[in-house]
């Protein structure tokens, strides 16, 4: 459950951070980020030694630990470029493209885990078998 409440929290500050962008808040947006990176990499710590106990047995699991840990570069990317422009202003083009990649491999972590969330019978008439 706490790995839950990590990964959910580094989806807020990340989503926290690409609405902080777009309202031209840019330096809201750095210190979300900031507080992102050791969260994330937290929850993906939490996820891969899941997976590498056994206590993760579900193939689904391995791909969200592996999904987890390829997002944390991006928002530390996404941070790190940041720095200089500490006087609000606007982020570079690659500081907002690692907060978009970032917030699109959160929303693949999001319907993966739907799918499995939907009971087989109704997967089976969803897909027409």
């Amino acid at each position: 459950m706490r790995a839950m409440r990590l990964r959910l929290l580094t989806v807020g500050l990340v989503l926290a951070a690409a609405l902080a962008d777009a309202a031209g808040a840019h330096e809201l947006a750095h210190y979300a980020l900031v507080v992102a990176a050791p969260v994330g990499s937290l929850a993906a710590l939490g996820a891969l030694g899941s997976v590498l106990d056994g206590s993760a047995d579900e193939p689904l699991d391995r791909v969200l630990a592996g999904l987890s840990a390829v997002a944390v570069p991006f928002i530390l990317l996404g941070a790190a470029v940041r720095v200089p422009l500490l006087d609000n202003g606007p982020p570079p083009t690659i500081g907002a493209t690692c907060v978009v990649v970032c917030l699109a491999l959160f929303a693949v972590q999001a319907l993966l885990a739907a799918t499995v969330a939907v009971p087989r019978g109704l997967r089976a008439v969803l897909l027409g078998r």
